[in-house]
């Protein structure tokens, strides 16, 4: 996994030292449910998710260079074979409710869609949001995503959430896509 910097973020591979910093902000219930998970109600369960994130390839932690913790988490996964085939991914992320609204989130969404575009030569990115989630909906259409569909076959565990809207955005780097 590379290590992506940012000019006020490292996005890096997990660690368990993280432990602290994840469940501060996994057990807010602001957090959780408008990604679609539950809050942390202990911090044995947030270790069980970080093990999970470290054995994962496609789980970056989101640390902040100036206070050297872990703020949030960005991913980069393949959905199914098919998408594998046909280089797609989706982005998801969470930012802890005491860094909102100060630009980290579009900074690291920002490098990572730079990175799958131009190391791992991605051809699209998919990402979504729930209907109600406004912060995560401007963070997408910041990045240049286009609206494609609703979507409405995922399970969450909060069980309020039973559709999310979906975007997608091409490679600009691949010839195919410039006209």
């Amino acid at each position: 996994m590379k290590k992506i910097t940012t000019k006020r973020l490292i996005l890096r591979k997990p660690s368990l030292n993280d432990l602290n910093d994840l469940f501060e902000y996994a057990k807010n219930p602001e957090v959780g449910p408008s990604a679609g998970w539950l809050p942390h109600q202990t911090i044995e369960y947030s270790k069980e998710i970080l093990n999970n994130f470290i054995r994962s390839e496609d789980v970056w932690a989101i640390e902040l260079k100036a206070e050297k913790k872990m703020i949030g988490t960005i991913s980069l996964y393949t959905r199914d074979f098919e998408d594998a085939i046909l280089g797609i991914v989706e982005l998801g992320y969470t930012i802890g409710r005491n860094y909102w609204n100060m630009g980290y989130a579009s900074e690291s969404v920002s490098a990572m869609i730079e990175f799958a575009f131009k190391k791992l030569k991605i051809n699209k990115i998919v990402c979504g949001h729930t209907i109600d989630n406004e912060r995560s909906k401007k963070i997408i259409l910041k990045n240049n995503f286009k609206f494609t569909h609703l979507d409405d076959t995922r399970i969450f565990s909060v069980d309020s959430i039973k559709e999310v809207l979906m975007y997608e955005l091409d490679n600009p780097y691949k010839k195919e896509h410039k006209k």
